[in-house]
């Protein structure tokens, strides 16, 4: 991948013989670290294992065990492991697609016993002395241990970040206790380097979570009240740096020998894409049945559970086609039969959630409001007392057809305290607004990956919360293609999907997620406001007034009216001309209202020059208009030629 470590060792003091180490198991997860393009060994990073093997016999440590993949028996070989004295070492072959530490862990289960046991990321070294120390260290209570290294300038994205405890115990203590430790800590103090030391506890973390990463696992015992203490390694960690990604001339050179012509994209999807996700549509032919698939499944759908905030045990599967497809699966999945689905709706993505619930004879109740009226949240408790049989609430984030932010997190509230299932439409929010499943209490949270991802069109997913599948368990399926439990089963088992999947659309949906974790949720959300100001004065300038006032307008779309005198084709064909594509409304706002939506790849000075094109254009519609109206008048020799009442009509924007 895009991560190259430093082969370089930290130099330390020389290791001590300590044949009383008082852990005497390691496990090395070397999986995919000692290869090169996925199936050649790489010499320097057997090397680096080898020498890890030395080290930790020296220190005392008899019994190893080392987990790779399918190219085990090559390894083991490599390893030359006869030369190492007084130490008995076994290399286990990890053939599934769950490859991730902690299910590397599992297959080491019998090895590791019931013991503390070490644990140690083939690919990172680790100096001698905090080796040493981690060797040595008496766990006691707690249930782990886990080495941090001091923050590097430039965090990698995913990186796992450590919270310390903060009491006066906490930070007089050599071994501080962990309060946090994720991918996405707002505050944290340190990074986990991938060593740890861990007690037997941890297997049983494991539970629930299809594919869990060790720090999943962490992140349990933390959160169950366990103890897991910090480990400094003394050192400033030898971090890797991000290869540049360099497509972008390569990228332009055949985008150049298309015949299709270019457009800037301020439509709300698809949008502008960078190079590295047009690059990423290009790649090897792939098997979607072939374990090299799942593994792209299991990076892009632990990219997604980040950026939806959710938990190591939310699910999230993923749908060759577009965000009503997800759409269509989540309602048709959810509502019982003798059960009914609130539907809120206060706009064109509301009606389709309706019409979909009718076309599947869904027991509804219609919370109705007009085109950019507000949801009030009393209204859906008023529901709830009204019709006691509601077992679903559905709803839209971002409802795009008039830019309006619906109120989520009060309605999630009150959805749990009626023990309802939540489903939200954010196919236009994630991305670009404050959105958490955990904390607004969302069951089922589906989006898109052509709005505020900025991929390409052709995917929708689903997250998943743990609760919805107990509760929709006895729902007869009601599409064949949309089953939302057919999807979890193949994701959870196989890590596919139960059909074929428009592969390149998914590799191009993991480049923009990565994309969006190097820049974190809060830069990526502010960068959003930033633009979408930028473009409501600039409209507001060209006296094109918003159609909402409400202050709960979204940053990822502007829906504003029409010019004075102009139409909405006069002037989208006018911006087609110059290069833009802009959007016309839908239904009721049709013609008098356009939208703007600033999503996808998009600078400062590409909505300058919307912007500036706007102007030209309406200026010279109106002075078409003018210069017409003077040629009728004068064809028609009305009042000797003159034309009357023109004056004030200016020929430039109003």
């Amino acid at each position: 991948m895009w991560i190259a470590l430093v082969p370089k060792l930290v130099q330390s003091r020389p290791l001590r013989e300590n044949v009383f180490a008082m852990i005497n198991r390691a496990v090395i997860l070397a999986h995919r670290f000692v290869f090169e393009g996925g199936s050649v060994v790489s010499p320097s990073a057997v090397a680096m294992i080898r020498r890890a093997l030395t080290s930790l016999a020296r220190l005392g440590v008899r019994d190893i065990c080392v987990v790779d993949g399918d190219q085990a028996e090559l390894l083991r070989e490599r390893l030359e492991l006869g030369s190492l004295i007084g130490v008995n070492v076994r290399v286990l072959a990890n053939r599934s697609w769950r490859r991730a530490g902690g299910s590397a862990l599992r297959i080491a289960q019998t090895f590791i016993g019931n013991e503390p046991c070490l644990i140690l990321r083939g690919d990172r070294p680790l100096d001698d002395e905090t080796l040493a120390n981690l060797v040595n260290i008496e766990l006691g209570q707690a249930s782990a241990a886990v080495v941090v290294g001091s923050t590097p300038e430039g965090l990698l994205t995913d990186e796992v970040k450590v919270q310390l405890g903060t009491s006066r115990a906490d930070r007089s203590a050599r071994n501080p206790r962990v309060v946090g430790i994720g991918l996405d800590l707002e505050r944290y103090d340190a990074v986990f380097t991938g060593h740890a030391v861990v007690s037997p506890a941890i297997i049983d973390a494991f539970d629930g979570i299809p594919n869990p990463s060790i720090e999943d696992g962490f992140e349990v015992l933390v959160r169950n009240g366990e103890t897991v203490r910090a480990l400094s390694g003394g050192i400033e960690w030898p971090w890797g740096v991000r290869r540049p990604a360099e497509v972008d001339d390569k990228v332009e050179a055949l985008l150049a020998a298309k015949e299709h012509p270019e457009y800037t994209l301020f439509n709300p999807g698809p949008v502008n894409t960078t190079a590295r996700v047009k690059s990423a549509l290009v790649h090897h032919d792939m098997c979607h049945r072939d374990g090299d698939f799942s593994e792209l499944m299991v990076s892009l759908t632990g990219k997604l559970r980040r950026i939806f905030r959710a938990s190591s045990q939310h699910s999230v599967v993923l749908i060759t086609g577009s965000g009503t497809a997800a759409m269509e699966s989540a309602i048709s999945s959810s509502v019982p039969t003798d059960r009914k689905a609130l539907i809120i709706d206060n706009g064109a993505f509301g009606e389709r959630i309706l019409e979909i619930a009718r076309l599947h004879q869904l027991n509804t109740v219609h919370l109705r409001y007009a085109w950019g009226d507000m949801v009030d949240p009393a209204d859906v408790s008023r529901a709830f007392e009204a019709h006691p049989e509601i077992e679903v609430v559905v709803m839209v984030h971002h409802e795009t057809s008039v830019g309006l932010l619906n109120p989520i997190r009060e309605v999630g509230a009150l959805c749990k305290q009626h023990d309802a299932l939540f489903v939200v439409d954010a196919v236009s929010s994630l991305g670009a607004e404050d959105l958490d499943v955990v904390r607004d209490n969302i069951d089922i949270c589906y989006g898109s990956a052509n709005k505020c991802l900025h991929a390409v069109s052709g995917t929708g997913f689903l997250c998943v919360s743990p609760r919805t599948w107990a509760k929709i368990e006895g729902i007869r399926p009601r599409s064949y293609y949309l089953n939302l439990k057919r999807y979890r089963y193949y994701m959870d088992e196989l890590a596919q999907t139960p059909f074929t999947p428009a592969v390149s659309s998914y590799f191009a949906l993991d480049a923009a997620c990565d994309e969006f974790l190097t820049d974190g949720h809060g830069r990526r959300w502010a960068e959003y406001r930033r633009r979408n100001q930028r473009l409501r004065r600039g409209l507001q300038e060209l006296g094109m007034a918003p159609f909402t006032r409400t202050g709960k307008e979204s940053n990822s779309v502007v829906t504003a009216c029409v010019p004075n005198g102009v139409t909405f084709a006069e002037l989208y064909d006018g911006l087609k001309n110059r290069g833009f594509i802009i959007y016309g409304c839908k239904s009721v706002l049709a013609e008098k209202f356009l939208q703007i939506a600033n999503m996808g790849n998009m600078s400062s000075q590409t909505i300058d020059a919307l912007l500036e094109a706007m102007r030209e254009v309406i200026a010279e519609i109106r002075a078409a208009q003018l210069t017409a109206s003077r040629t009728a008048f004068a064809e028609r020799g009305e009042h000797g030629g003159r034309i009357i009442g023109h004056d004030a009509v200016s020929a430039g924007v109003q």
